[in-house]
């Protein structure tokens, strides 16, 4: 098992289906979804947020970059914007 496999996989990410064998995926109350795609040349792991992919080969800059997701935004900012999807939801025609 490669050691980013393991990293993924304790760090809440699961393998997503019917992509690539390397793939992961993890949703995140801030970021929404958080795609992870080990690379075998250079060794280390792309990681997908929002549109921008970005590449660690250092597992210490990988959990500062998820450190700084985690608070980056304060309680009261997550409720007020989890209010505001509701909300939106809420009044879609379905």
């Amino acid at each position: 098992m490669s050691m980013y496999r393991s990293y993924l996989l304790k760090n809440n990410f699961w393998a997503k289906k019917g992509c690539e064998k390397n793939t992961y995926i993890r949703h995140d109350i801030n970021a929404g979804g958080i795609y992870a795609t080990i690379s075998d040349s250079p060794k280390g792991v792309n990681i997908m947020l929002e549109g921008e992919t970005y590449f660690f080969n250092n597992f210490d800059k990988l959990d500062e970059f998820f450190a700084n997701l985690r608070f980056s935004h304060t309680d009261f900012e997550r409720i007020l914007k989890r209010k505001f999807v509701s909300r939106k939801l809420r009044t879609l025609e379905i």
